[in-house]
């Protein structure tokens, strides 16, 4: 299975675990929503039976209040989105190096490392991907390789002098798009005054 093909999977899953955690989060949504508006209707009925300024600052204080309630339930949504998601991926990733395609995953991983440092000569890996990495390294001399990398897959290549290192690690990969699973995240969160 081509690398392609890893990440359309890992995708297509994540695309599964994302449309639960959003009917989840749509449903708590509107119930936000709706505990908001009641809690605005109280503040504005108890504000409107009064009459002077001061009620009228303390009614202010009140639905503003209120919707930042709401705004932290939506931003705590949105974490849990994220959190989910994040752990859907992760989940997805440690089954990664116990499937017949990690082999090519691996061999791509080391390739894209060995073109950003061609120097490198340091391979360090996790102790469990060492028969793997002698295997693929079993024709190129010159290498040294340290099982002391801690991770699902992947591996990291460094300078003899250890001055210079790339990391290309699944971990690093997920690192490298917290951003977009986070703007991912929050766009399965409708927003707030969005309606329901």
């Amino acid at each position: 299975m081509a690398l392609a093909d890893i990440l359309a999977a890992i995708d297509a899953e994540a695309d599964q675990e994302i449309a639960r955690v959003v009917a989840e989060t749509a449903e708590q949504t509107a119930q936000i929503r709706n505990e908001a508006r009641d809690e605005a209707d109280m503040a504005e009925r108890a504000a409107a039976s009064a009459l002077d300024d001061e009620s009228a600052r303390r009614r202010a204080q009140i639905v503003n209040r209120a919707h930042l309630v709401v705004e932290r339930r939506l931003s705590a949504a949105v974490e849990d989105v994220y959190q989910d998601l994040l752990t859907a991926v992760e989940r997805r990733l440690v089954e990664l190096r116990g499937e017949p395609e990690y082999a090519d995953l691996f061999s791509r991983l080391l390739e894209e490392c060995r073109a950003v440092l061609p120097e490198g000569r340091v391979v360090r890996i996790d102790p469990a991907d060492e028969p793997l990495c002698r295997d693929v390294l079993a024709t190129d001399d010159g290498f040294t390789i340290d099982g002391t990398l801690r991770s699902a897959g992947g591996l990291e290549i460094a300078t003899a002098d250890g001055r210079r290192s790339v990391r290309n690690t699944l971990e690093s990969r997920t690192w490298r798009a917290d951003r977009a699973l986070r703007s991912l995240a929050a766009a399965r969160v409708p927003p707030l005054g969005g309606g329901a």
